[in-house]
């Protein structure tokens, strides 16, 4: 008897070890929130409501910039998320999808192609593991992580420094890139002050369920599409060929329909694209890629004002890519997705979307010039409007007076020689005050 409760005390032990372990490793993993809000992507998918989804989006940055859930939902009435992380590896990506059945029973997987060709440094892989719950599931994914690195020979290019404060610095070998994607505490064992100050800071960025708005447009005039004439292929990244086709093994075991998808990308070649189309037509999985001008064509892609900077979308170039994408899937599939918009379970997403309008309307109105379209757009209820304006406002054309009449001044009141000044909120007036000069 002696001997079994020292056994079950050291299990005791061993437990509640494990458990300040993985406690204390949670706390000292760094926020990401910034404008790509990695950790918001990861925590909030784990609040959603279960088996609310329909479509699960999966991939890099190309995401979180490039996909809109909220408009799937304001324009197909479709329950989605963008499951993304920075340079997110297709490896992790696998892990995501699986991690996803867990709590969710979604009926489509839409995967953007960009990481296929491409490695992940350990900062931005550990953006996609860090909040990962522990689970089989993650640590089979940080031994093949692991092990990728080992073969590609990541571990002899070993880097140290930091940015932003937070250590980047690349594992060694093997065991120190496994255990610190296991246990984030041996990657962030020093980071205590650090995480005591960053957990009183809010992101200054809203996370429209892995979805982050820029109206930035980058003006740039190279982008040209996919030369369609060469038939070369690119050899894939690592052992990314074969997570290719975990994943729609996977995805076919489950029945899940898969497709793939790129969205425009100036640094995207014609290799790269038939070597993802070769697999895709393999496995019978659409492959749709914006980088083609038939596709290009069809969403009406302008790259100067569809494009944020470094190959990521704007607002306007992800409404594009998403609606195309919604209107794809209610034209070839039959998967019995009932209408979230009129379903009160769901409600909460119009409250999303109000916000999303909202901001929507802020980060457009940057991009607006003609003084008309901008007081429209003044009009909408959530703007606190201020106007002043010295001798009247009998410089103002029809349009510009009609425009100002809509937002609720009644300029036939405005006269001439008197300096003028309102305050509007919500389209009320709630100061007014004319001064003789």
């Amino acid at each position: 008897m002696k001997i079994i409760k020292k056994i079950l005390i050291s299990i005791m032990f061993v437990i509640l070890l494990l458990f300040i372990i993985l406690l204390l490793g949670k706390y000292l993993v760094p926020n990401w929130n910034d404008e790509w809000h990695d950790s918001a992507n990861v925590k909030d998918f784990y609040g959603l409501p279960k088996n609310s989804l329909d479509v699960l989006t999966i991939g890099s940055s190309q995401v979180i910039k490039g996909f809109s859930a909220v408009e799937f939902y304001k324009n197909f009435g479709y329950s989605a998320y963008g499951l993304a992380t920075s340079q997110q590896s297709i490896l992790n990506s696998y892990a995501w999808i699986k991690e996803s059945l867990k709590t969710q029973n979604e009926k489509i997987i839409l995967l953007e192609a960009k990481m296929f060709f491409e490695g992940t440094p350990e900062p931005q892989n550990r953006k996609g593991f860090d909040n990962m719950h522990l689970s089989l599931n993650k640590i089979k994914a940080a031994y093949n992580d692991s092990k990728q690195r080992e073969v590609v020979g990541i571990y002899d290019e070993t880097k140290k420094n930091k940015e932003n404060g937070i250590d980047t610095t690349e594992a060694s070998n093997f065991t120190e890139n496994f255990l610190g994607l296991v246990f984030p505490i041996i990657r962030y064992h020093s980071r205590f002050s650090e995480a005591a100050s960053e957990s009183k800071l809010p992101s200054k960025y809203t996370n429209y369920r892995g979805y982050s708005i820029s109206g930035v447009m980058c003006g740039n005039q190279t982008y040209v599409n996919l030369d369609e004439t060469i038939s070369s292929k690119r050899d894939f990244y690592g052992e990314n060929r074969k997570y290719f086709q975990d994943i729609i093994d996977f995805c076919k075991k489950k029945n899940i329909e898969l497709i793939i998808f790129k969205n425009p990308d100036m640094d995207w070649d014609m290799e790269r694209y038939n070597s993802v189309k070769e697999v895709a037509d393999l496995n019978g999985i659409p492959y749709l890629d914006f980088n083609l001008k038939s596709l290009c064509d069809a969403i009406d892609f302008e790259y100067a004002a569809d494009d944020q900077q470094l190959n990521h979308l704007n607002i306007y170039g992800a409404q594009k890519v998403t609606n195309y994408l919604g209107q794809y899937i209610k034209d070839n599939y039959d998967l019995g997705i009932s209408d979230k918009r009129n379903d009160e379970k769901f409600s909460y997403m119009k409250d999303m979307q109000s916000a999303y309008e909202n901001e929507e309307k802020n980060v457009k109105m940057a991009n607006i010039y003609d003084i008309s379209e901008y007081l429209d757009y003044l009009s909408y209820k959530s703007f606190t409007l201020l106007i002043a304006k010295n001798s009247g406002f009998d410089t103002l054309n029809a349009n510009e007076r009609e425009a100002l009449s809509n937002l609720g001044l009644d300029t036939s009141k405005i006269e001439q020689n008197k300096n003028y000044a309102a305050i509007m909120e919500s389209g009320n007036m709630i100061y007014e005050v004319r001064i003789k000069r």
